[in-house]
């Protein structure tokens, strides 16, 4: 943990700065701490820093489900083969902010993983603080200590472990949904961001109302589903109802054992028109069998519809810019900028203090 983390922190518990407590060496500008205690001024609660890392978890602890979720996300992330050649391509697609803007910002990651997009953030000139509530953020560990504008913190999107208004932009792809209250967590995430500043988020879709369905935005790729547009619709609705119905058994399983039944999965995942009927068609193996363990093993999967997700933005004060194209499966994506003066973010902020 580097010195120039300390001033972004809250604790997760009541909100209030945190500051060192226990050293095991003197902090010195530019290196990193490896190990040493977080003491919150106002609630007293500590927090360790281990590995470089400070984990600003609940102090009451994980229940069962997100437990679950955390070891299954730790799991994958920890054996997912690394960095892929289209990471910059899909980073700039998905977070739909311009290369040419990421220089000089200070980001948030908001559920980095094992941190492939994080690095593409850092490569683009951004300062990156990457969040994440699995051990895969045990992956950037080598990069962090060699990079004073990477930094890495464990914790909870639902226990805000930073001060409000913080970052110049922040982006969460594919996270909100693993969380037990994605309008939630996409509020939390918000509230970091300075007024001016940008937030990008995408969470699963779902299929929804004939009228939601048929005005979603398809990639110019994709246009000519429009011709057989009710059939897409029903093949969605089809294809969540059988994934929901088997993610059921899934989500009960050990992820060791799980992970071994996503092999032929990932096999079947190479083989034309049958491909479709798993979760990855990805041309690698290895990316096929995570993102197979992906889908099935998280306890948490919500999904959502656009006009949904439009109105978690409008609460958190948050205008749309633009809205993320997608294929035959809804993908519901916004970039937004927050507003200079957000009365709903104050709202947010009063709500979170009292439900603590």
């Amino acid at each position: 943990m580097k010195l120039t983390l300390l001033p972004l922190l809250a604790c997760p518990s009541c909100g209030g700065a945190l500051n060192f407590s226990r050293l095991a060496q003197m902090p010195r500008e530019g290196e990193d701490l490896k190990e040493g205690t977080l003491a919150c001024g106002r609630c007293a609660q500590e927090y360790p820093i281990l590995d470089s890392i400070p984990r600003l978890l609940p102090p009451e602890g994980l229940d069962r489900r997100n437990l679950k979720t955390r070891e299954s996300f730790g799991w994958e992330w920890l054996r997912y083969p690394g960095a892929m050649p289209e990471d910059r391509a899909v980073f700039l697609e998905e977070t739909q902010i311009p290369a040419e803007d990421w220089k000089g910002m200070r980001v948030l990651d908001a559920g980095c993983g094992m941190g492939r997009y994080a690095r593409i953030a850092r490569s683009l000139g951004a300062e990156v603080v990457a969040l994440d509530l699995s051990d895969g953020i045990l992956r950037l560990v080598a990069q962090s200590e060699r990079d004073p504008l990477l930094h890495l913190v464990q914790g909870d999107l639902l226990h805000p472990p930073f001060q409000d208004g913080v970052f110049d932009a922040a982006y969460s792809l594919g996270v909100l949904h693993h969380t037990p209250d994605a309008r939630k967590a996409c509020s939390s995430v918000a509230r970091w961001v300075r007024p001016g500043g940008l937030l990008s988020v995408w969470v699963y879709g779902r299929a929804g109302s004939w009228s939601s369905f048929s005005t979603n935005p398809l990639k110019t790729s994709r246009e000519g589903l429009k011709k057989i547009l009710p059939l897409a619709w029903m093949i969605v609705i089809l294809r969540f109802l059988l994934s929901d119905a088997l993610r059921l058994v899934t989500t009960l399983l050990p992820s060791s054992f799980l992970y071994a039944l996503c092999h032929p999965l990932a096999m079947l995942g190479a083989v034309p028109l049958l491909k479709y009927l798993t979760f990855s068609v990805h041309p690698e193996y290895a990316v096929r069998l995570q993102e197979n363990f992906d889908w099935l093993a998280p306890p948490f999967q919500s999904k959502h519809v656009k006009e949904e997700v439009r109105g978690w933005f409008a609460e958190s004060g948050v205008d749309v810019l633009r809205q993320l194209p997608h294929g035959l499966v809804p993908k519901v994506g916004f970039l937004g900028r927050r507003r200079q003066s957000s009365r709903a973010g104050a709202l947010a902020r009063a709500e979170d203090l009292l439900q603590r």
